[in-house]
């Protein structure tokens, strides 16, 4: 199927020097996933995203029902109720260390497909479950299938999208990944109060399982080493000739390249500054929306008196606030990039990064005006509404380191997300367990006052990574193979 050549970044094949390396045939092989059709690629996309935000869906649907859950465990420990909550996450930063990889290894779509039935399956588990210890375990469990496609999704954009698209593709699939915990709470609460906190989870097996099965069907492999291996394969069969191999390809027994693969992610993050430095920016922001997303029921519930059904209101300023950067934060990008490859007269991947600074400014208003207005008891809708400058915030920082993964790190695009996720998610788990006593200790007021200044103290690192990015991505190259 014929693609669409005016936005193709295909580089034209050069004629190996080795007759037996078998590569595209030249730069429009429609076997080639960049040169699909844009019908077929924005449907993998699609798809793909669609299960980013059901199984994204599962990391804080569960908030609001969290005092119905210690209720009928007779568990009244504060912490175990948010260890419920954020155990998941926990589980999303050491799914990627291995699912990652391997997608590396043996393609996309048979990780994708295991790692849904997985999700399926842990979910059931969560419902079904009789103490408090074994949802906190399915739980894990769910989040260690549910990394799977918050991690590959990168990777199969990078596979199937050009390079100057890529920050509005990241834009759809950001929806997916930072929507998803924040249009679970509002699901959660209400499904909780009609039905009990079990039919969460039977809602997730049934909406990931459909979505999933949608998956098996429709999407092929992606992964353009793997596809590179199959043509190298059929062509052996075909030709006879056992010394064909496929470009980029190295004799290697499966062993070594697993453990190669495995140990991936982790090199490229402890021996990369930029990607570490990006990692921890992102950490620090991802861990403070999960601080609020986490103590939101506490908050409206003692402040406000909401109710376990209206407690789903607390949740749509976080929503709006990414909704609305979300047809902004990857148009920006895309033209901030387009306009400095212009001005410089060539495309750094460093370029995606100058966006950063709108949500290192958002972020910490919206902290300060939200401690702040919920320590003085001001109407509910000022709290909630000043919350959507953090979710715009998140969003303006997550599409744009994202978008630079893709396009800097491409062939494994898969290992360097997940090497961010690690962070990431250990993050998104621990820092909402300090959310209570920091609220106890210095209020609502002083307390998000002192995550805004956090904020804005780390809110001068993107300065560092426009300025120094390239040189420092120059300098420590990492030996990845």
């Amino acid at each position: 199927m014929k693609g669409d050549p005016e936005v193709e970044d295909v580089l034209p094949c050069e004629n190996s020097i080795d007759p037996n390396e078998v590569d595209w045939d030249g730069p429009h092989d429609p076997h080639n996933p960049r040169n699909w059709s844009v019908r077929r690629r924005a449907l993998i996309v699609g798809i793909v995203t669609s299960i980013v935000f059901s199984t994204c869906l599962a990391s804080s649907a569960i908030a609001p029902a969290v005092p119905q859950v210690l209720d009928e465990f007779g568990v009244d420990s504060p912490k175990i109720g948010t260890l419920v909550v954020t155990i998941e996450l926990m589980g999303t930063a050491v799914g990627p260390l291995i699912l990652a990889p391997i997608s590396e290894i043996r393609g996309r779509r048979i990780v994708y497909n295991i790692a849904n039935l997985g999700f399926c399956a842990f979910s059931a588990g969560c419902a079904l479950t009789p103490t408090i210890a074994g949802l906190v375990a399915m739980r894990f469990l769910q989040g260690c299938a549910a990394s799977c496609s918050v991690n590959n999704a990168g990777g199969t954009i990078a596979d199937v999208v050009p390079t100057h698209r890529r920050g509005a593709v990241m834009s759809l699939f950001s929806m997916g990944f930072l929507l998803g915990p924040v249009i679970g709470p509002i699901v959660g609460s209400y499904l909780a109060s009609a039905a009990g906190w079990r039919w969460i989870f039977w809602l997730l097996l049934i909406f990931t399982g459909s979505l999933g099965s949608i998956f098996a069907i429709v999407c092929p492999e992606t992964y353009e080493p793997v596809l590179l291996e199959w043509k190298a394969g059929m062509l052996r069969k075909e030709t006879g000739n056992s010394e064909l191999y496929s470009k980029g390809s190295r004799p290697l027994p499966g062993g070594v390249i697993l453990k190669r693969a495995i140990i991936r992610p982790l090199k490229m993050l402890s021996l990369s500054p930029l990607i570490m430095g990006l990692s921890l920016y992102i950490a620090a922001v991802y861990g403070f929306a999960y601080l609020l997303l986490s103590t939101f029921s506490i908050v409206f519930k003692e402040q406000y008196h909401y109710s376990g059904g209206n407690l789903g209101l607390a949740y749509l300023g976080l929503a709006g606030g990414m909704l609305l950067s979300l047809g902004l934060a990857g148009v920006v990008s895309d033209r901030i990039f387009m306009r400095l490859s212009k001005k410089h007269g060539e495309e750094k991947p460093e370029y995606h990064l100058e966006s950063l600074v709108y949500g290192a400014i958002a972020i910490p208003i919206g902290f300060v005006i939200y401690g702040w207005t919920a320590e003085k008891a001001l109407p509910s809708v000022v709290p909630i509404v000043a919350t959507s400058f953090v979710g715009f915030g998140v969003m303006f920082t997550f599409i744009p380191i994202q978008v630079y993964m893709t396009i800097a790190y491409t062939k494994y695009a898969a290992s360097a997300i997940a090497a961010s996720s690690v962070l990431r998610s250990i993050a998104g788990a621990l820092v909402p367990l300090a959310g209570i006593p920091l609220y106890d200790r210095l209020g609502l007021g002083w307390g998000n006052s002192l995550l805004a200044f956090v904020s804005l103290g780390l809110g001068g690192l993107p300065l560092l990574f426009c300025r120094y990015g390239e040189g420092w991505r120059k300098r420590f190259t990492i030996e990845l193979d």
